[in-house]
């Protein structure tokens, strides 16, 4: 009867959580007929739901256009428009360009290309494999990024499992183990004892002499092919057994490669965009502000740094043989010429660049050069051309995103042309990813619901106790909090839950906000250990060869690598990015901070 009940609540625990859960949280807003009360009732159903998954997550990010409406925390017509700001522009373009890179096969080409260029030893291949995946991350979205550089990576790895198999093959290791322990227990039987052979013939003292002899020679040539063949099968299983790890680390390389890359770059993943919108609304009027160029200062730094040491601690726990080996041998070059082989074969197969492929690449170097030439912050750019202040990343995004939609796919000059864009809208729509759209809708809703309804004022009254804690402590709390919080929910998630809170932190401790919500910002995207943490990671967790196991072990280190790496570039080099020295803070909390809360409200 037991077990009947709990296969029945296995099977409907996601109903059973769905009901509940508002139920058990209902008395806080009855009891506490607040509108901080009513924000938090909400914020916690959202977060429970985001967590656990109960429904689809673009689902549970559409519930604040209803829940806050009706709980009077915001009004419909102040929630709707934050699903779709110039935040949310600025994504939908780099999600559009993105698919037109993939669409063109442009990805793979860069791909193939920087492999054959960095060299073929499995260190060095690994490194290149993790460079490009780390190059595309900081364009386009993570998930498209490893399912770009999968295959390549799968081809490697086939490519070294056919070296194995080859190997092992030739030397029918089994087999010959086990005759070669055979003739040594025949050979034991053949010794002489007491004067006697085998045969019972009594034997002289110069006979029994040469007969030891004869005997001792043959037993150690045997002993010694048996040592040898022994000898053969532990290095045959070493090779399996260094396939396996060459498989595990470059799976986990492309994974990671693709996390590190995607914080690098305002539009690298979709919680950078999100922090830029929050920044933008809710410390609008402040000299606080976060674009292209100073995003790209701060995290760029911080991505080439974990990059190279996520680099060097895969090689340690995964090709550690090859890594400290400075001499290559005649096995290692013929493995290393046949992966070359490989590669270059992959690449010639792709042909001569087309068309539609030039035209993505010149318009690819076209945004980035805007981006970055936009606004140097107290230099303004090529923004000054227009009205000030009317110009914006997003502008950029959107233009550099529409125009393969607008470009031909070939060239207008040849016989018999026939006008066709380079991407067809109804394959764009099918390709962009809604979800992460809604989910920074979601987040921009609580962020304002937080600053509405004053539950960041409560929040800060409660966290007093922090007051006079250094502000090194703070950051390093901050940052180990949000990176271990975001294995178990998406990342936007764990950003728009911990923004309004870290803004209340910094409130209450007198501190610079952006000390906070930066390092926070890039704490979110370290999710290394678990499979379930993004969709990388689930990705080359489901290609096989890996155990969970196997994440945590290498997770955790890069995890805690990661920490260090933030807290070194929110105590260093992030502050005098930003302008978030003692002088900043006091102007921000005597001269903005009303100007800032007016203009939120």
């Amino acid at each position: 009867m037991a077990n009947q009940a709990l296969i029945w609540i296995r099977l409907r625990w996601r109903l059973i959580t769905l009901i509940l859960i508002p139920l058990i949280f209902l008395p806080l807003p009855i009891i506490i007929n607040l509108p901080q009360a009513k924000c938090g009732y909400i914020v916690i159903i959202i977060t429970v739901y985001w967590i656990f998954e109960i429904i689809p997550l673009p689902v549970t990010s559409l519930l604040p256009l209803v829940f806050f409406p009706m709980a009077g925390v915001l009004k419909a017509e102040t929630v709707a428009p934050l699903y779709f700001t110039d935040i949310t522009a600025l994504f939908f373009g780099s999600l559009a360009f993105a698919h037109a890179i993939e669409s063109v096969n442009l990805h793979r080409r860069i791909a193939l290309f920087v492999l054959s260029l960095v060299g073929t030893s499995t260190k060095w291949t690994m490194a290149g494999l993790m460079g490009v995946t780390a190059f595309l991350s900081m364009w386009i979205s993570n998930t498209a990024s490893v399912s770009i550089m999968l295959p390549v990576s799968l081809a490697i790895i086939g490519e070294l499992q056919q070296q194995v198999t080859d190997l092992t093959d030739k030397n029918q290791v089994n087999q010959e183990a086990t005759t070669a322990v055979d003739e040594v227990l025949e050979l034991s039987e053949m010794g002489v004892s007491n004067g006697h052979t085998k045969t019972g013939v009594i034997l002289n003292a110069s006979e029994l002499e040469e007969q030891k002899t004869e005997v001792s020679v043959e037993v150690k040539t045997r002993f010694r092919q048996s040592r040898q063949r022994h000898d053969q099968l532990t290095v045959d299983r070493l090779c399996l057994k260094r396939f396996d790890d060459l498989r595990k680390g470059f799976l986990l390389s492309i994974a990671y490669a693709s996390t590190i890359g995607g914080l690098a770059t305002l539009v690298g993943t979709g919680t950078n965009v999100f922090v830029k919108g929050y920044i933008d609304e809710t410390y609008k009027g402040t000299a606080f502000r976060v674009n292209f160029l100073n995003f790209l200062l701060f995290g760029l730094p911080v991505g080439v740094i974990m990059l190279i040491l996520c680099w060097l601690w895969l090689q340690i726990l995964y090709n550690r043989i090859q890594f400290f080996k400075w001499r290559t041998d005649s096995k290692d070059r013929v493995s290393q010429g046949k992966l070359k082989a490989m590669l270059l074969k992959q690449y010639t197969d792709l042909g001569k660049p087309s068309w539609n492929e030039y035209c993505v690449g010149v318009v690819f170097i076209i945004m980035i050069l805007l981006w970055v030439t936009r606004d140097f912050g107290e230099t303004k750019g090529w923004s000054t051309i227009f009205l000030d202040e009317y110009m914006d990343d997003s502008t950029v995004a959107v233009f550099c995103g529409l125009l393969p939609l607008i470009l031909p796919n070939s060239n207008p000059f040849q016989k018999n042309w026939k006008y066709e864009s380079i991407v067809q809208w109804k394959v764009l729509v099918k390709s962009v990813s809604w979800d992460a759209l809604f989910l920074l809708g979601a987040g921009l809703s609580i962020a304002a619901a937080f600053r509405t309804s004053k539950l960041s004022d409560s929040v800060a009254q409660v966290l007093k106790f922090l007051d006079g804690i250094p502000n090194a402590a703070i950051i390093i709390l901050v940052i180990v909090i949000s990176g271990l919080f975001t294995e178990v929910t998406s990342n936007i998630s764990t950003a728009s839950i911990f923004l309004p809170i870290l803004d209340s932190v910094a409130r209450s401790s007198f501190i610079h906000p952006g000390l906070l919500v930066l390092p926070c910002t890039l704490a979110v995207s370290l999710a290394f250990m678990l499979p379930i943490a993004t969709p990388p990671n689930a990705i080359i967790f489901g290609s096989g060869g890996l155990r969970v196991i196997d994440m945590v072990k290498t997770g955790i280190v890069m995890n805690i690598l990661g920490f260090l790496v933030v807290f070194l570039a929110a105590t260093t080099w992030m502050p005098k990015i930003y302008g978030l020295d003692d002088r900043a803070t006091e102007i921000f909390y005597s001269i903005n901070i009303t100007t800032s809360t007016t203009a939120g409200q």
